[in-house]
Parts: structure tokens; C-alpha cells; sequence
């Protein structure tokens, strides 16, 4: 019997090559064993990238979801840059400071900027993870975008001032990336606007209030015709909400081609040549919900997997209340198991490793008894 596991990253607690490890640990001895550890192009993608294709990291110092300077890198494969923007505008670099209203993504730019230096034909814009939701303005800014406010003076946009933006011109930047092809790969399908956009299905992850949501939309919407505008080109397209709406700046001013991050990551690991001959497969993350199934990890391998007719089986910190068994039946997936009792954010995070090895192992003798 041949077992794949394919997790992605347990976010904030657990990564994903360690997820596998853990998983794997628990299952020796009953079937051959291929760890995938993959990400959807969030926290982990850039080692997932570097693991299957090597490179070398090039660091920098670079602008935090608050403009503080911190020090990132991306890697370099040869004349193709990937770019993470979890490295620079992340939710894990902000804990408890989350603030949509403030935040934003210049030193993501920064870093795109820094790979241009060194003339590089390919980069890869990994999109997942942000703590931001200000629809790329900072790292268009970074880039040379002009952005003015009603009344004509320069301004710097975050997620709380987009309403506030007066015009925007792209006419000033960067020239090299006329010449460079941009893949922008994202970990949600969502839409930049919409009940499904951006802002109201993930601002509140990032500290927005369900009060603030409301605004935050409406300044948006003011952005997107703003940005559409100005590229010439409607930046509203499916994926453009990845990211507090990076996708959408990244289609429309970048010329960014929109891939799935998960599907990228899944082919370059080998995963849809492993799967050929498995007889089921094991994945998960921090938490299972119907996100899970827009993009992410879970539901592409679900997805991969019941095309073949291969089992699944998930292993997740928490399992939201609607993961019904009809329902995870549907989406290819034959069991769902929540690896955490405790919803405190630090007691999950202290004993994150030892519940999901506990939760794997309870598997194990499910499946294996």
C-alpha cells in the first residue's frame, strides 16, 4: 500500500514540511510513505519551490505591513525570481498588531523591485497570507505608480484610504517591467469585489471589524475603477482578491498571467505523478472551511484525487461547523479529523505538533486497525 501526504502549513503554528514529518511518524510501518509538503502560495511556498527546484535566496531589507524595515529574501532560480508576499506583508509578521486599515503592501514591491535589479526574465508573485487589503496600491507604489489624493497631492494608500485616492498614474513605472513576465499565483480564486471578494470574506482574518467591512468595500470598489482606469484593463478577474487584492493589481498594471499557487506547487513537487499509483492520501491545514475549496491546498488535492478515485483523508487544527460528512463527501474527501480541543491561539501553538502526531495517529488505527 502506498500513502502520499500533501499538507499545506498549519498557519502560525506548524509548517508544512513539518506537518508532513509529523504525519508521516505516525503512519511507519503500515504502508510506503511519499511526503509532499506543499503550499498554496502563502507562508511555505518559497520552500516548497526551493525544494524541488533549488535556487539561492537573495535577502533584503524591505518595508513590514507597516512600513517598519525588515529584513526578507526571495529566491532565485536561474533568470526566474518567486516572490512570496507572506516574507514581507505577512499575517504571521504582525500577531496581535493586525490592521488592514493601516497596512499595506510596499515592501512587497520592494522585493519585485529587487529582483528586477538583477534582470531577471521570470518572477513568480506568490499571493497568500497578506495582512494586508489595500489591492497592491503599496506595491504598485513601489514599483513607480503615482497615486494623488482629491486634491492633487501625493499620498501613499493603505487598506483605510483607498476612498481617498484621488487619481493614479502608471505612466512612471518601473520600465523593466514591460520586459518581464509576471505570474501572479494565487491561493484563492476569490474575486477583488463581491460578497466573495477580498474584503468581506477575508478582511476580518486580518483585524477588520464585521462594522468596518461596509467601508473597506467601498473604498475598493473606489480603487478598482481607479486602477482599471489607469491600466486600461478591467482588474476585476477571478483570483484578482487574492491578497488584500494584489492579484488585481498585479493583472491589470503587471500584465500578471493568474495561476492556481496550489496546482503550481502540487505539479512542480511531482504530487500528480505520485498520486498514479497511491491508495490514498492524506493532506490538511490550519483550519478546514469552505475557503478550503476556493483555491486552496485541501480542495485542489481533493479535487486531483477524486479524479482518480483515490480516498482522502484530512487532518486539520479545526474543522469549521458546516464540514459536514455530505458535504466533504461531495468535494472527494472520506474523512476530516480536528487535530486541536483548545481554541486559545498560544495553547494550539504549544501543543500544535503533539495533537496533529496524536490525531494521526487515531487515523492510523481507524484505517489500519
Amino acid at each position: 500500500m502506498k500513502i502520499v501526504i500533501a499538507p499545506d502549513s498549519f498557519k502560525g503554528t506548524i509548517g508544512a514540511f513539518e506537518v508532513a514529518k509529523t504525519v508521516a511518524e505516525a503512519f511507519i510501518g503500515v504502508a510506503d510513505l511519499k511526503e509532499i509538503p506543499v503550499s498554496d502560495g502563502g507562508e511555505g511556498t518559497l520552500q516548497c519551490f526551493r525544494a524541488a527546484l533549488g535556487g539561492k535566496y537573495i535577502d533584503m531589507s524591505v518595508a513590514n505591513p507597516f512600513l517598519e524595515r525588515i529584513h526578507a529574501k526571495f529566491l532565485l532560480i536561474d533568470d526566474t525570481a518567486v516572490i512570496e508576499c507572506a516574507e514581507c506583508i505577512g499575517l504571521n509578521l504582525v500577531a496581535d498588531r493586525k490592521n488592514v486599515k493601516l497596512s499595506g503592501s510596499y515592501g512587497f514591491g520592494e522585493l519585485i523591485k529587487g529582483a528586477l535589479d538583477l534582470n531577471v526574465k521570470r518572477i513568480l508573485l506568490t499571493l497568500g497570507g497578506s495582512a494586508t487589503n489595500d489591492g497592491g496600491a503599496g506595491m504598485l507604489a513601489a514599483l513607480g505608480a503615482r497615486f494623488t489624493d482629491v486634491e492633487g497631492l501625493p499620498m501613499l494608500p493603505t487598506g483605510g484610504t483607498l476612498e481617498e485616492i484621488g487619481g493614479i498614474s502608471l505612466s512612471d513605472l518601473d520600465p523593466r517591467i514591460k520586459n518581464t513576465e509576471f505570474v501572479a499565483l494565487t491561493d484563492v480564486t476569490a474575486p477583488l469585489l463581491g460578497e466573495n471578494g477580498a474584503t468581506m470574506v477575508f478582511a476580518k482574518q486580518k483585524g477588520a471589524d464585521d462594522e468596518d467591512l461596509p467601508a473597506l468595500e467601498k473604498g475598493m470598489a473606489h480603487y478598482a475603477a481607479l486602477l482599471s482606469e489607469a491600466a486600461a484593463k478591467d482588474c476585476c478577474v477571478p483570483g484578482s482578491g487574492a491578497a488584500g487584492g494584489i492579484g488585481a493589481a498585479a493583472f491589470a498594471a503587471l500584465n500578471a498571467k493568474i495561476a492556481s499557487g496550489a496546482a503550481s506547487v502540487l505539479e512542480l513537487s511531482g504530487f500528480y505523478r505520485e498520486i498514479s499509483d497511491a491508495d490514498l492520501i492524506i493532506t490538511g491545514e490550519g483550519r478546514l472551511d469552505r475557503q478550503s475549496f476556493m483555491g486552496k491546498v485541501v480542495g485542489t488535492v481533493a479535487a486531483a484525487a477524486r479524479e482518480s478515485n483515490i480516498p482522502v483523508y484530512v487532518l486539520a487544527g479545526d474543522v469549521a461547523e458546516d464540514m459536514t460528512a455530505e458535504f466533504l463527501s461531495e468535494q472527494g474527501i472520506a474523512m476530516a479529523v480536528k487535530c486541536s480541543v483548545s481554541s486559545d491561539p498560544v495553547t494550539i501553538s504549544q501543543r500544535a505538533r503533539a495533537d496533529l502526531y496524536r490525531a494521526a495517529l487515531d487515523l492510523k488505527e481507524l484505517l489500519f486497525p
